[in-house]
């Protein structure tokens, strides 16, 4: 079964790949971040649905069907809702995670397995904390506190990079 799951995303990859340069949301597989922290079968659905097919997109390259099935596949191996169907709430509480990367550029982005955050140029920073217990983001790490599901981490650490990645900036390790 794996086996045939690994030929179909295979099959569904390669048939995209000549249309990648073009997707509807303009950045190709290989430069989104949205399905870096899923592994196996669970990358290779991510992949397909949120990247190639862009099913989470105005313009999808892939009938309903298609992305229905990849989804429903998804939500069986995990038990969870992909992570591009799942939105950052930071913004809700916290403005100037909407602002970041449109009207604020990023300055700096530091990375780690656990904690992102950008600054801009007024020395203020967003951050993503999923090491705390509940994991949250907020503002120079001060309250208020928005607490994150895990999907939600990943949907916020993604809208953090594409933030640095829009005013140019790398995401580095901390020293």
């Amino acid at each position: 079964m794996k086996k045939n799951l690994a030929i179909l995303l295979l099959g569904i990859l390669a048939a995209w790949s000549p249309a990648t340069a073009s997707t509807p949301d303009g950045q190709t597989p290989s430069q989104e971040t949205v399905c870096d922290q899923e592994q196996g079968a669970a990358y290779g659905l991510c992949t397909a649905y949120c990247e190639a097919m862009d099913c989470d997109s105005a313009s999808p390259h892939a009938s309903e069907t298609g992305c229905s099935r990849v989804r429903n596949n998804f939500a069986r191996i995990t038990g969870r809702p992909l992570p591009c169907d799942v939105a950052c709430p930071c913004g809700l509480t916290l403005p100037l995670f909407d602002q970041l990367g449109e009207t604020v550029p990023v300055e700096t982005c530091l990375i780690d397995e656990q904690i992102l955050s950008v600054g801009v140029a007024d020395e203020t920073f967003a951050i993503v904390n999923s090491v705390a217990q509940p994991a949250y983001c907020s503002i120079n790490d001060q309250p208020p506190f928005v607490e994150l599901t895990p999907g939600e981490v990943i949907a916020c650490r993604d809208f953090l990079r594409r933030a640095a990645a829009a005013s140019g900036v790398v995401c580095q390790h901390p020293e």
